[in-house]
């Protein structure tokens, strides 16, 4: 969803940000001017991708803001030689959108980008891979290494495997997870209130549940928080780095090859796999997962013909410079 980002109308502080912008930036630097709306991971790809791009810029002795519409197609010509189209599409969004915030107008939208992204989506078609989906056979076995264990790390840790995949739950719906959201109507049932929908959680999950109940301070809000190297027990909600690194562990444990290790989408890539082929349908995936679209749950499925359809439905028709 587009942020709502306010622009300002102070000439001389627009002018000194675009000097700065002309530069290497921090993230302090343009978490400020993006009003501290994004998100910290959001945030560090627009700031790694402006940042390449003002670099670009630096060696052609252009200016990279104001832009012209030369320098950023043959940036996104360069960068293509060894990027995915969705990599381009990003730097794109990222370089129109820092000319907005600076008042400027968006050069990305001029018809000679769109084209060069048009040619450039044909030229890498495919190229794009899907995560590897974290399956039920993989929580079982996680399941296996891990239920017997007296780590409080190892027990947070395969919460978060059963949690993500029986709910096919974001990272950022995991990370909001309260205590509060939790309907403990007598030992072993437990269900999960994520928004507007409930979701009944299995036998297993339930006992991992309950075990982890017993240690959580009485004053936490949040259902699951990061674990120090002594296994202390913070109250801070986890962050998106955290369960990366919780599903990287699980790749390791599994001994999955580099290129299979699981991302934070694995686990709704797999509940996504899982619920289609005990026989729900798309629209039953798309409510099940709080799709907003079937444009997801039909990318997963591999309905790629489908899932661009959709897409379509939901593009903007705009003017071109």
């Amino acid at each position: 969803m587009r942020k709502n980002i306010p622009i300002s109308n102070n000439a001389e502080q627009l002018k000194q940000s675009q000097l700065n912008f002309a530069l290497p930036i921090d993230y302090e630097q343009l978490d400020a001017l993006t009003h501290k709306q994004y998100s910290h991971n959001s945030l560090l790809s627009m700031l790694n991708d402006w940042n390449r791009f003002s670099h670009f810029c630096r060696t052609k002795h252009v200016s990279p803001l104001p832009a012209s519409i030369t320098a950023i197609r043959l940036f996104l010509e360069k960068e293509s030689q060894q990027r995915k189209y969705a990599t381009l599409r990003r730097y794109s969004l990222t370089i129109g959108l820092i000319h907005r915030l600076h008042a400027l107008s968006d050069p990305t939208n001029h018809r000679q980008i769109h084209f060069t992204l048009a040619q450039l989506r044909q030229i890498k078609k495919g190229d794009a891979t899907q995560a590897t989906a974290f399956t039920r056979q993989h929580l079982s076995q996680l399941t296996q290494k891990l239920e017997h264990s007296d780590s409080i790390k190892d027990l947070r840790d395969l919460i978060i495997y059963h949690l993500m995949f029986e709910c096919a739950l974001k990272r950022g719906q995991l990370r909001a997870v309260e205590l509060e959201h939790l309907i403990v109507s007598g030992y072993p049932t437990i269900q999960l209130m994520v928004n507007d929908h409930q979701y009944s959680l299995t036998p297993a999950l339930t006992q991992l549940l309950h075990k982890w109940l017993s240690f959580i301070p009485s004053h936490h809000t949040y259902l699951l928080s990061r674990i120090d190297k002594y296994e202390n027990l913070g109250d801070t909600q986890l962050d998106d780095s955290s369960i990366y690194r919780v599903f990287r562990r699980a790749s390791e444990l599994l001994r999955l090859p580099k290129h299979l290790q699981f991302s934070g989408q694995s686990s709704r890539i797999g509940a996504t796999k899982d619920l289609y082929a005990q026989g729900y349908n798309l629209k039953q995936i798309q409510d099940f997962g709080r799709w907003m679209s079937p444009v997801m749950p039909a990318q997963y499925l591999e309905k790629y013909q489908l899932s661009d359809s959709e897409q379509m439905k939901f593009r903007q028709i705009k003017s071109w410079d």
